[in-house]
């Protein structure tokens, strides 16, 4: 087996594993406690310094995250509003999504929407009452690419993806990627994680080798 093939191979052996671990727990207390430290304004501006500061040759981009929850009676229970910008420059906005939780065969699974028309909807953390209107052909599901969340270690929330289904394109690649999405969740951090394999296994973009994490701290518990 080559080591691209052998690398995703160890890492879907990781996520069955880590999955199966978390069979045991109560998914309602999971879902309970993630839907209650999400919410908040964060910012990995923390994270960008140091890797200046260590010289580190490709920083990541210091962004900043918007997350309110929000109610909608034609879309579900358990759902938020993502609004991903520049850190320090929120006109700056890089993309928006809508994310639903909940209790899927006994595990906590994650599921992304695309906004059909994002600008309809650009903001939406300021006025949380707009998406009251919220419907599902407003909505395009990510399929074959939600997360399962688990108990982990240090009192954190965990999750990962079945990079077996959930596929992407990238430019200068060819053919269809892989994608492994991760994340990690704690009273103060929000770190999220996407890494492209092609069809060989190996990593389809270089960038963020030292660390593939974007690691958010949580700067207020709402938005504004």
């Amino acid at each position: 087996m080559g080591s691209g093939r052998w690398l995703i191979a160890m890492m879907l052996a990781n996520l069955i594993a880590a999955t199966h671990a978390g069979a045991g727990e109560k998914p309602e207390a999971v879902l309970q406690e993630l839907v209650q430290l999400l919410p908040g304004h964060y910012d990995n501006t923390a994270q960008v310094q140091a890797e200046v500061a260590h010289g580190v040759s490709s920083p990541h981009e210091a962004v900043a995250l918007d997350i309110v929850p929000i109610e909608s009676i034609m879309v579900g229970d358990n759902v938020f509003y993502v609004q991903e910008s520049i850190a320090g420059d929120p006109k700056r906005v890089l993309g928006q999504k809508i994310v639903m939780f909940g209790v899927v065969k006994k595990l906590v699974v994650q599921t992304d929407y695309t906004l059909t028309e994002p600008h309809r909807w650009r903001d939406g953390h300021l006025n949380p009452d707009l998406f009251k209107g919220l419907m599902t052909q407003d909505l395009r599901a990510n399929k074959g690419c939600s997360l399962s969340w688990k108990e982990g270690d240090q009192g954190k929330l965990v999750a990962a993806n079945d990079p077996r289904t959930c596929h992407s394109r990238v430019a200068g690649v060819a053919g269809v990627t892989s994608l492994l999405a991760r994340a990690e969740l704690g009273p103060i951090e929000y770190s999220i994680s996407e890494q492209v394999y092609d069809k060989s296994g190996h990593p389809a973009a270089q960038a963020h080798q030292e660390d593939p994490f974007y690691r958010f701290r949580k700067i207020s518990h709402d938005s504004e």
